[in-house]
């Protein structure tokens, strides 16, 4: 009996020390954002990857490519990066972890024209990544409201914006003085 007694619970003991342990919380050390539009020459590919350095900051890599690569659509093709404290980079963590609750059934579609947005997160190759056909187009139907959010987020972040914007003042200027310009915000802020 006293042998028994001590079996059990050292048996015991032993299950539970081998089952896997599901852990929840994942692991996020680089998100990256990438926008394919179908008819866009300009800004064709747009790709935004976020990796955390260390304790204080983290590195915003921006990569922005024309369809046709010619010198008329130069000022379109911006390599870039940005840095962004650690704090910002929790902020989109929280909003990615909103992700989890998109259906699926309900937010595919598929069109012929438009845009892909594609959101990717994860660390050493573990990653998770969420893609939608035009995800503007019926956001609230579609239950897209916080991929798109997050996806906003991240442009802000990568200052694109402020890109788009001067792209489309000055899209009669030389791409030389584009260009600049360009390099100028990411200088200045």
């Amino acid at each position: 009996m006293n042998k028994i007694n001590f079996l059990i619970p050292l048996l015991i003991l032993c299950l539970l020390s081998c089952q896997k342990r599901d852990d929840h919380t994942e692991r996020i050390e680089d998100i990256e954002f990438s926008y394919i539009s179908g008819l866009r020459i300009p800004y064709n590919t747009v790709t935004i990857n976020i990796t955390r350095n260390n304790k204080d900051s983290s590195n915003v890599f921006i990569q922005i490519r024309p369809l046709f690569d010619t010198q008329k659509w130069g000022y379109s093709k911006i390599d870039e990066i940005v840095k962004i404290d650690n704090l910002t980079f929790e902020k989109i963590i929280e909003k990615i972890k909103l992700l989890d609750h998109i259906n699926m059934d309900k937010a595919h579609k598929i069109g012929n024209d438009g845009s892909t947005w594609k959101i990717e997160y994860g660390a050493k190759g573990k990653n998770k990544s969420y893609k939608f056909w035009s995800p503007t187009f019926q956001t609230k139907k579609r239950g897209l409201d916080n991929f798109v959010q997050l996806s906003e987020q991240i442009l802000d972040i990568s200052k694109l914006k402020k890109i788009l914007l001067i792209s489309k003042i000055f899209s009669r200027t030389n791409s030389a003085d584009l260009q600049s310009i360009v390099h100028e915000i990411f200088k200045v802020g």
